[in-house]
């Protein structure tokens, strides 16, 4: 399963790419969100949960319904959609992803099944939590430079996409 890294950036690609051209003017302020939404699922950690209901569309749901709260209500549609966006890339990237720790998978239909669900083909390699292993930092090096390879430029043409369409 990919680093808060690869979840953060996963995040602002989702969060951008649904956003719309301008739905608050700060930049800033929607990297911030959609990087933070990205990661969020993996709060379940710290309950020692991981992988089960904070990893399914059922949260995702449950999180852009609290932000379209959370602003009173006020919120336009894009926004709500971009922030549910983010927070399912954590899902998408975790199903790409190798798991190599029971339960295998994700619970990603959560509530409607506590099936877990796994890729068939893993792309993101798995970061590992076992700092006591050896290879730990070569391993967790090596899956973070492969992400940062595949998504940093994703993030950046969606965001130079997003300004180029702006300035026209």
């Amino acid at each position: 399963m990919p680093s808060p890294v690869g979840h953060a950036l996963g995040g602002l690609i989702a969060g951008w790419g649904t956003a719309g051209r301008r739905p608050w003017p700060d930049w800033v302020g929607q990297a911030i969100v959609f990087t933070v939404v990205g990661v969020l699922p993996d709060l379940d950690l710290l309950f020692g949960a991981h992988s089960g209901p904070t990893h399914s569309i059922g949260a995702a749901l449950i999180v852009a319904i609290m932000a379209w709260g959370v602003s009173g209500f006020r919120a336009r549609p894009a926004i709500v959609a971009a922030i549910f966006a983010a927070y399912a890339s954590h899902i998408f990237l975790d199903w790409l992803g190798e798991d190599t720790s029971p339960p295998f998978g994700i619970m990603a239909l959560w509530p409607f099944s506590h099936e877990y669900f796994m890729s068939p083909v893993a792309i993101m390699p798995a970061i590992s939590r076992r700092y006591w292993l050896a290879g730990f930092w070569a391993h967790n090096l090596r899956a973070l430079v492969f992400e940062i390879t595949v998504l940093l430029p994703i993030a950046i043409a969606v965001w130079w996409g997003r300004a180029y369409s702006r300035r026209r």
